[in-house]
């Protein structure tokens, strides 16, 4: 589907890209500007994705909030404590951030991108649909395209979103391999939730292959090759994303894999210290680690009434197939054990 020699290696873009954050890191230590403060903080969120890098995450919160700081106007600073907000699943009070930073005379298209994404995440279909084709129609690239194809998967708009992300795609004409990354990435989890498997496999393989880098894009190849028993595939692909990632998302689906494996006490240890740092997490952002740690904790987590509880949280954050499914999953394996 893709020729990769299109793009600069995968290496290097990451390379370039941590070289950028050490250059903005050094100039906002000596005093940078509001712009300065701001890539900075985007291109942390990006290495955080890519990575798999809580650390990143919560340094560019820092910057963003002393961006706000410095804002030269409200609108902005609105604008970016929404972002923030809605990143970490602050979903309500974004969505009020963001009325305010309209108001404020923000531009409606950035609002619009924005708001876009909570109404998604929250299941509010039509009203975000009616948003992306709109931000497509105007401005037709790999984001705008690709955002409107994440939707129509979630919407279940199968063939829909498999063209829009098609388009996307073709719509690329940049040479870093990031944004396209990124999309194979949403595309391939999208197949997953579909039950898809070769799809994902091929799309995350595609991924792979122009960005072996990119840590959730291993760790849900590692997923699919647990859901098909190539443990063997499982356990190569997910060994070295415990090292790198802070994320115990990662571990969680080690220790699956090693209990696949018959490697119980192996397989306990690394659960024990995957729901140590879930805990962390979900004293300081509850809203962002709800749903991943519900679904751990009905698993090998082995505490079924904390994942009814956390899936209850999120379902409450927002009611959409997925959270429901997770609840109704969650409350099954409680009774269960009961």
């Amino acid at each position: 589907m893709i020729d990769g020699r299109r793009y600069t290696s995968g290496r290097i873009a990451i390379a370039n890209l941590s070289a950028s954050i050490e250059s903005l890191e050094g100039r906002r230590l000596e005093g940078t500007t509001f712009e300065g403060m701001l890539a900075l903080s985007r291109l942390l969120f990006v290495r955080g994705d890519l990575l798999g890098r809580i650390a990143d995450h919560d340094q560019a919160e820092r910057v963003a909030i002393e961006a706000v700081d410095v804002s030269p106007d409200a609108a902005s600073g609105l604008y970016i404590r929404a972002r923030l907000a809605g990143r970490f699943h602050g979903f309500k009070e974004a969505g009020a951030l963001l009325d305010r930073a309209l108001a404020a005379g923000y531009p409606e298209r950035e609002v619009d991108a924005e708001r876009a994404a909570l109404l998604q995440a929250t299941g509010r279909y039509a009203e975000a649909l009616a948003l992306r084709r709109g931000l497509a129609k105007d401005d037709p690239g790999i984001h705008t395209l690709g955002a409107l194809a994440s939707l129509l998967a979630e919407m279940d708009r199968w063939a829909a979103a498999e063209a829009s992300y098609t388009a996307a795609l073709d719509a690329d004409t940049g040479v870093s391999p990031l944004p396209c990354g990124q999309l194979l990435f949403e595309w391939g989890v999208s197949a997953m939730r579909r039950g898809e498997l070769d799809r994902a496999e091929a799309l995350l393989g595609e991924l792979d292959a122009i960005l072996p880098q990119h840590v959730p894009g291993r760790g849900h190849r590692a997923e699919v090759a647990l859901a098909r028993g190539q443990l063997d595939v499982a356990l190569a692909l997910i060994a070295p994303l415990v090292e790198i990632s802070d994320d115990p998302e990662y571990r969680a689906t080690y220790a699956e894999i090693l209990a696949a494996r018959g490697e119980r006490a192996a397989a306990l240890h690394e659960a024990d210290r995957a729901a140590a740092a879930y805990e962390l997490l979900l004293a300081r952002r509850p809203e962002a680690y709800a749903d991943h740690a519900a679904a751990f904790f009905m698993g090998l987590g082995n505490r079924p009434q904390r994942a009814v509880d956390l899936a209850l949280a999120n379902w409450k954050l927002r009611d959409t197939a997925r959270s429901r499914n997770l609840l109704a999953r969650a409350l099954g394996s409680a009774e269960q054990a009961a």
